[in-house]
């Protein structure tokens, strides 16, 4: 972006890359097309409305001892303050002559600096901010905080501006605030004015004392959440039949989750990369039954103990009493959090355990080993020939001792000794035939190849042959490690 562009930029609005003040301006950009006849200092007013006289000066998760939060502020008292505070912004930056400040229990007049805005790179009037009138910026008390002992971050009036409207365009998930980012502005779009709607449909039913709340608490369940309400309400997701591949415009989503009140201001990032948001969306869009019956079995409480999974009511049942999805989808979630963290091996093994009882489309493991761990197609498709050797023309018996023996295989040389067995024999059964059953390119290049583990190849060719099993009616009971020895690992 040239100077004279930034010059000619509407810094209310334009995306800044700033994940606060995106959302800010998200809200400015929503409520200027609501209300066209409103100015940005009306539009402050308004939103100052809200804040003050029904959410109570209730935003302490947002800003500390601000015009509206600190406790000689109630009333009618902190919307003037407030409007007095950011009218003069506009003074300043029209007038060149200050800023009126509330300190100490008087107003007083502080002057802007020229300088450089942190958000906009903007050149002009900037001001000072901090945890008063900005989000997880340190405070103005404690200077050793910024860069050359500043009293705080500089900022245009249009960052500091867009900042206050941020409580709009967010959810309380838990005890702390979500804002939620994407790379796809539309989908941040999508979220923000959501999140305006909803909050302003509880202000008119007199049902709101402070910012939406979201039904999670679990922020990793969140933002689960969140992908799937892009995957059913905004236009992510295509699939490709040719390559039977999902094409998601490489999306990936933010969690922000933060609180800036008091002593002990905390944020956590939460990043849904977009190979695990294509992965996702393939899940959701072409095979959700087998999903969901996969992921609901995931779900985990200590305060509902001795429980079993009912598939057909997809409910969680004990002794006592039965809960169904929009029960326990707030409980934690091991898949989803393995899947979230790249815990890559105990996700893998939860499918592998699945798989022993449960039908699982080995499309989804395609998938997930495509999308996520960079496996080659030719790699699976050879995976699926082994075990289609391995089941052919065999007794359950024989069955049970081929999966006790890929099971036991705890290095990969000895897995390297199984494979090489099973090209013996495949030879000595059909002698007859010209393909081997494995080649040396396939050997070195899809099956041993450079960044695979031999342990994924050995787990993957046992789900392999039990969804073979399951699609011929056959049950095979063998020991397999228990799910709930992964969360000691």
């Amino acid at each position: 972006m040239t100077e004279t562009d930034i010059d000619k930029t509407n810094w209310y609005t334009h995306p800044t890359g700033d994940p606060f003040a995106d959302i800010g301006g998200y809200v400015i950009e929503y409520l200027q097309e609501k209300m066209p006849e409103k100015s940005v200092m009306e539009l402050i007013a308004f939103a100052t409305e809200i804040y003050v006289n029904k959410w109570d000066n209730n935003l302490h998760s947002f800003f500390l001892n601000s015009t509206i939060t600190h406790n000689s502020n109630k009333g009618k008292k902190g919307y003037d303050k407030t409007l007095v505070y950011y009218q003069g912004m506009f003074t300043k930056a029209e007038t060149n002559k200050g800023i009126w400040k509330w300190e100490n229990e008087k107003w007083n007049l502080i002057d802007a600096e020229k300088g450089m805005c942190r958000i906009t790179s903007q050149i002009g009037s900037v001001f000072y901010s901090a945890r008063d009138n900005h989000i997880m910026s340190g405070s103005a008390t404690l200077i050793n905080f910024h860069h050359g002992f500043e009293s705080g971050l500089l900022m245009s009036k249009e960052a500091l501006i867009r900042i206050f409207f941020v409580p709009l365009g967010v959810e309380q998930l838990g005890d702390k605030v979500a804002v939620l980012t994407s790379n796809k502005a539309e989908i941040t779009r999508y979220f923000v004015r959501k999140n305006v709607d909803e909050n302003y449909k509880s202000i008119s039913s007199n049902a709101s004392k402070s910012i939406n709340r979201s039904e999670f608490s679990n922020p990793v369940n969140g933002i689960f959440n969140y992908a799937e309400q892009c995957i059913q309400n905004v236009i992510t997701a295509t699939f490709n039949e040719t390559t039977g591949t999902s094409e998601t415009k490489n999306t990936t989503l933010n969690l922000f989750h933060f609180t800036n009140f008091g002593a002990s201001p905390t944020i956590n990032i939460l990043t849904l990369p977009a190979t695990v948001f294509s992965f996702y969306s393939y899940c959701l869009l072409h095979h959700k039954k087998d999903w969901n019956n996969f992921i609901f079995r995931q779900y985990s409480s200590s305060k509902f103990k001795n429980a079993i999974y009912n598939a057909q009511s997809e409910q969680w049942t004990n002794s006592k009493e039965q809960l169904g999805f929009d029960s326990y989808k707030t409980w934690k979630n091991r898949a989803l959090e393995f899947l979230l963290n790249g815990s890559y091996e105990k996700f893998r093994k939860l499918i592998l355990y699945h798989s022993k009882k449960e039908i699982f489309n080995f499309q989804i493991v395609e998938q997930y080993q495509i999308y996520i761990r960079n496996m080659d197609k030719r790699t699976l498709s050879k995976i699926l020939e082994l075990a289609d050797f391995i089941i052919e023309d065999s007794s359950d018996d024989e069955i049970k001792k081929a999966i006790t023996r890929i099971n036991g295989q705890k290095t990969s040389s000895a897995l390297r000794r199984y494979l090489l067995q099973l090209v013996a024999d495949y030879n000595r059964k059909h002698s007859d035939r010209e393909k081997p059953l494995i080649t040396m390119d396939e050997y070195a290049e899809y099956l041993f190849p450079d960044g695979t583990y031999w342990n994924e190849i050995r787990d993957l060719l046992l789900i392999a042959i039990y969804q073979r099993l399951h699609e011929m009616n056959k049950s095979v009971d063998v020991e397999l490690e228990e799910p709930d020895e992964l969360d000691n690992e």
